[in-house]
Parts: C-alpha cells; structure tokens; sequence
C-alpha cells in the first residue's frame, strides 16, 4: 500500500456535551498512538467545526477516508455522510464487529466488579433509529455478545437489544425489555450502553435503568483500546479496497449495506 497512503478522517456525532468531546478526542489520542506514522483527523456531522466535508477539503486532493464513528446506518451515516465525502472514501459504520464485542465486554467486566455480583441477563440499550433497519446492528450485536458470554461462562446469558429514542423502529424500551427478563426469572439484570460516549442518551439510559430496577449499569464503550483497533481495522479494510481499485480515483464507497447508496462521493 505504499503508493496510497490515505489520511485517517474519524467523523463523530457533534455534542454540546464537554465529556463527549473529550472522549472522542481521548479516542483518537489512542488511535494515534497505537499507529503513531498515520494521519488522524478529527471532522463532525453536525454542530461543531471542521464538518466531513470541510476535512476532506483541507487535505487539497490528498487522499482520505472517513472512518464514521458510529454504531449504526442511522441517518448521518445514510444520509448525512454520502453528501459529505467528496472525493474521499468511507469505512463501514464500526458495528458489528468482533472488537466491538470485546470492548462490550469489557465494559460489562468492569461494572459487575463494581456491583460485587456478575449479571444473569444483560440489556444492550442504543440510542436508536426511526429508519427501517438503523436498530439491525444493536440487534447483531446483541445477538454476538450473547454468544461471547455463553462461550465465557459455560451457559447461556441472554442479551437483549433495547432503544432509548422515541419511536425508534421495531424496537423495545428498556422498562419492557427488563420487564420481560424478570418474568423469566432473571434478577440480575446488567445495563450496557451501546453508545460510544457519555451525553444526554447517557444520562436517560442511567435513569431508565434505576426506574428498571437494573442492578447493574455499566459506562458507555469510550476510549478503550479495543475501541482504537476498531477504528483502524475499519480504516485499514476500506484502504486496502481503495488501493484494489485505483485509490484516489475510484470514490464508489460498496459498503454492501442494504438501503444505503454505495455511489456515495459522486455528483
């Protein structure tokens, strides 16, 4: 790949919130630092400065692709990001995703240390989409993770995806989705954010949790170091396709997600 050397754009979610900009910013620190010869550029869909499309234009034509830090093919990654990339490439959204499963893990680890007691059932609660299928990689994932947990505990924990957003679509609450663990005789139930940050959903998805009476709350998945490896095993798949095809010249995306274009790039 030494003729194509592509500069790292991460794009994020913009939030008034100080504590998830600094963790998206302690999140790129990581990236950088476990691949110190790269570029990395920070750009955002909405809200803050410099956008996706104002990154790609400040690199004048040098090549680019912008690694979408999210979890899902919500709106700012099926509508938003087409519109935005220019001349650049994108990567898939960063779930699902082996690494993903670890860093979920991982968090989960942490909170029932701190609870003193492991989960016996755990909700995977995202933000949520109103698109058709902007819930289906919380679902894959959730389905992942559960396979994960039996493999590690030598039987089944069951994982259940639910969504903090109004009216999101084909998705449960996280009142409802506890609810229904308890009727199952589930009493330790664990609360794990699939969310990449602290924020408002953050702060529902605590509250929602207590009025659950979930035992367990983990933190949202954050600047982790299998996190990092995410972004970059992401950035490095959407490189080697671009080399495949002639780099810089060929802008056609082929995310391969059904219901999202794969021209993205193109006027």
């Amino acid at each position: 790949m030494a003729s194509f050397s592509p500069v790292l754009i991460a794009a994020a979610h913009g939030s008034r919130e100080v504590r998830a900009q600094t963790e998206t910013h302690r999140l790129l620190a990581h990236v950088r630092a476990l691949r110190p010869a790269l570029r990395v550029e920070m750009a955002f869909f909405d809200i803050h400065r410099p956008t996706v499309d104002e990154a790609v234009a400040a690199l004048h034509g040098a090549p680019a692709i912008v690694v979408p830090l999210l979890l899902g093919t919500g709106f700012h990654f099926s509508v938003d990001l087409p519109a935005l990339l220019g001349p650049a490439r994108a990567a898939r959204p960063l779930a699902p995703h082996p690494l993903l499963v670890e860093a979920l893990l991982h968090r989960l680890q942490e909170a029932e240390w701190h609870a003193g007691l492991p989960a016996d059932a755990v909700v995977l609660a995202a933000a949520g989409s109103r698109r058709p299928g902007g819930n289906d990689s919380c679902r894959a994932t959730a389905r992942d993770l559960g396979a994960a947990l039996r493999a590690r505990r030598g039987a089944p924990v069951p994982v259940r995806p639910a969504v903090l957003c109004d009216g999101a679509a084909d998705g449960l609450s996280l009142a409802r989705t506890a609810a229904d663990l308890r009727a199952e005789g589930r009493t330790r139930i664990a609360v794990l954010p699939y969310l990449m940050a602290c924020g408002r959903f953050c702060d529902r998805l605590t509250a929602e949790a207590g009025r659950a009476e979930c035992v367990i709350t983990a933190r949202p998945l954050g600047a982790q170091d299998a996190m990092a490896r995410l972004v970059l095993a992401r950035f490095d798949a959407c490189a080697r396709r671009a080399a495949a095809e002639g780099g810089v010249g060929a802008r056609v995306a082929r995310w391969g997600v059904p219901g999202v274009s794969d021209t993205a790039g193109r006027r």
